[in-house]
């Protein structure tokens, strides 16, 4: 596969999931700010920093943050600037992708810049950020179905789980680090109210409160959110998908040795297999939320080294590779 057009199938499904996940953290928040009273500097910077924007020169009033990270065209992690990008990589690529997905994305970019969509904001924000949220179900579920399950959907699911831990590890960390700067906050009414707030920015209330009898403390929301097994969110489920798709893109076998990529999500997803939340908290839960989202960044630039970036060794490695896998195969026949 022409390594151009794989980096398009990544972005493009990275974009996607992140104007999703804004979409999902404003929406949440403004709803726990009609309910709690929340000290004026903790109600809106904070979501800020989860999408990684530190030097925002406004005063992060409820609008103005809600403008920035809604419409600003200057803001790559905006919602509108996310379906933008996602829709000039689909666009490069669409003889790749099905003509039924090409088209709603087109629909949303132009939906998003026309005034049917500034008129929903402004009327009713809560189910302006539903819509958005269901623009990205409904792209994965016609990709699902309408895309060949071949390189091109591998690298759109790898582009999607990366981005989707990173968020739900950022979110985590903000909480954290940001939102209880004090322990006599701890256990009361507004402590408990955030951490719900995080479960519900990752689509996880329900989730959580089927598998788990009682909420006891923060703590047992982080141990679901970083380590469950089976909840699409939590950062090692999105850690695990990411790691079968590396290995079905490289044609290599779990067992194998990787390239850098595959060995970074292997190294991440072992720590994470290991590692409890009790160790976290001990280490100190917002240096190890930070050490998983640098890890995480480490593998979205050794994904670019390993699949988008020519290297003549890298080439004649993957040959020598492809050779011997091809000649293991014969000998078995």
């Amino acid at each position: 596969m022409i390594s151009r057009v794989a980096e398009h199938c990544l972005w493009m499904s990275r974009y996607l999931e992140r104007a999703e996940n804004t979409a999902r953290v404003l929406d949440v928040n403004q709803t726990l700010l009609l309910d709690f009273e929340v000290p004026t500097e903790h109600q809106w910077k904070p979501l800020l920093t989860i999408s990684g924007i530190h030097d925002f020169a406004e005063h992060s009033n409820a609008d103005a943050v809600q403008n920035h990270l809604t419409w600003d065209d200057d803001n790559p992690c905006s919602i509108a600037s996310s379906l933008t990008y996602a829709r000039e990589n689909a666009r490069i690529i669409r003889e790749v992708i099905s003509g039924d997905m090409w088209e709603r994305i087109n629909f949303y970019y132009l939906w998003i810049h026309g005034p049917d969509a500034r008129a929903r904001y402004n009327r009713d924000r809560n189910d302006f950020y539903s819509q958005i949220k269901r623009i990205n179900e409904l792209l994965f579920g016609i990709a699902e179905g309408t895309m060949s399950h071949g390189e091109a959907w591998d690298f759109f699911r790898l582009g999607k789980y990366l981005e989707r831990a990173c968020q739900t590890a950022r979110i985590l960390d903000v909480k954290y680090h940001m939102l209880l700067p004090t322990s006599d906050a701890i256990n009361t009414p507004i402590d408990n109210a955030h951490w719900i707030a995080i479960l519900k920015s990752c689509s996880g209330y329900e989730a959580f409160h089927k598998q788990r009898q009682s909420f006891e403390h923060g703590t047992t929301i982080a141990d679901f959110l970083i380590f469950d097994p089976i909840f699409p969110r939590s950062v090692r489920r999105c850690l695990l998908y990411c790691q079968e798709a590396s290995h079905k893109i490289s044609g290599r076998k779990m067992q194998q040795e990787g390239n850098e990529a595959e060995r970074l999500i292997e190294n991440l997803v072992d720590w994470l297999s290991l590692a409890t939340i009790e160790d976290m908290v001990k280490a100190g839960l917002h240096e190890s939320l930070t050490k998983v989202i640098n890890k995480i960044h480490d593998i979205g630039g050794a994904i670019s080294r390993s699949y988008f970036e020519f290297n003549q060794e890298r080439v004649i490695e993957t040959l020598r590779g492809n050779t011997q896998t091809q000649s293991q195969s014969q000998s078995q026949v």
